[in-house]
């Protein structure tokens, strides 16, 4: 189907959150490497910094992007009320400081 096209882009997200233990990372690596080789599809893939993950993509462009903490901060300060319920300042302040130093500038957008 790809090989119709005269672009094609396969963007996987959280890579790293793909299953190791059964394979499903390396099939679905496979597949996509498969599908770029016959098809000339490009791929963009997300990821934390893993030397598995490092290696499979050994020799291509890479950049690595970090949340700034105004970006969380915001995020944080726009959601706090829907996603926790407590009306209690300290503590949504308490939250969203953990909340802030766990993501490590890995940002997530839910629309």
């Amino acid at each position: 189907m790809a090989a119709i096209y005269s672009r094609v882009f396969v963007i996987v997200d959280a890579l790293d959150e793909c299953q190791v233990t059964d394979g499903c990372r390396k099939k679905l690596l496979s597949e996509i490497f498969n599908l770029q080789a016959g098809a000339g599809a490009n791929i963009i893939a997300t990821s934390r910094f893993i030397q598995e993950v490092e290696e499979e993509f050994k020799g291509s462009e890479s950049l690595e992007i970090h949340a700034s903490d105004e970006d969380v901060q915001k995020y944080l300060d726009g959601r706090m009320e829907q996603m926790f319920s407590s009306p209690d300042p300290n503590l949504q302040r308490e939250i969203k400081t953990k909340i802030f130093k766990a993501a490590a500038g890995m940002y997530v957008l839910h629309a």
